[in-house]
């Protein structure tokens, strides 16, 4: 089970890049979502809850086997919170671009309450908080009339 927790916190050993883990992790999160769009948002939701709750039981088996506070090596994270970032919204290249690079900056300068979140659930919490922030940054430049569509 350990073993199956790695991989799942690593996201398939993306964990372990060796420069900026999050930011690489988020890279094939961005396939995921585009994937997933395609699939229906039944099947995008879906799946973002269940990365999610399995998400919070990996990296906290994770957390416990290495000994670390969120460690660098989780990433399941990065991918649930990117999910997050543009769940039901258009999936167009600027929508996806803006909301990676948000979404990265709300998850490494983590603006209140995201910083208080942490250890144990909170390892992923804080990302998915960071998700929903990003998807309203989105969603506010949408209805500003920025051109993301």
């Amino acid at each position: 089970m350990k073993h199956v927790a790695r991989v799942i916190a690593t996201f398939f050993f993306v964990g372990y890049a060796p420069v900026a883990p999050g930011t690489v992790a988020t890279i094939p999160a961005v396939g995921l979502a585009l994937g997933l769009s395609r699939l229906g948002t039944a099947a995008f939701l879906s799946t973002t809850l269940v990365l999610s709750v399995v998400g919070i039981w990996a990296a906290g088996v994770y957390e416990r086997e290495s000994g670390l506070s969120d460690p660098r090596a989780i990433v399941i994270d990065e991918v649930a919170g990117y999910l997050v970032a543009v769940a039901l919204l258009p999936m167009t290249w600027p929508i996806v671009v803006v909301s990676f690079f948000a979404f990265r900056a709300f998850d490494i300068f983590k603006p209140p309450p995201i910083r208080r979140i942490e250890g144990g659930a909170g390892v992923v919490i804080d990302d998915l908080v960071a998700g929903l922030y990003t998807n309203l940054l989105v969603r506010s430049l949408l209805l500003a009339g920025v051109p993301l569509l």
